[in-house]
């Protein structure tokens, strides 16, 4: 797999979603939802992702989704370790 072939979904840095567009064309985009439209922009800013949009939800506890551009994940912040 080269560089500029899109990895499965989950293996993405935010960085290097922004090298390709989906199959039809389209700038892949991803969704997490959140309570408060400010925890978007929060959001975007600590993890360094593209705020598109915010959108309301239908849901009654995570009111809205916030959409960014390309694919993003939650980074790991620690591992387990097999031999403990």
């Amino acid at each position: 797999m080269n560089s500029d072939t899109p990895k499965p979904f989950g293996q993405v840095s935010p960085t290097e979603s922004l090298r390709y567009r989906t199959q039809n064309g389209e700038q892949p985009e991803s969704r997490h939802s959140v309570t408060d439209p400010s925890k978007c922009r929060k959001m975007a800013k600590k993890y360094g992702w593209t705020l598109l949009r915010v959108e309301p939800t239908n849901s009654g506890i995570l009111e809205f989704d916030c959409v960014f551009e390309g694919e993003t994940e939650f980074p790991i912040y620690f591992q387990e370790n097999d031999n403990e």
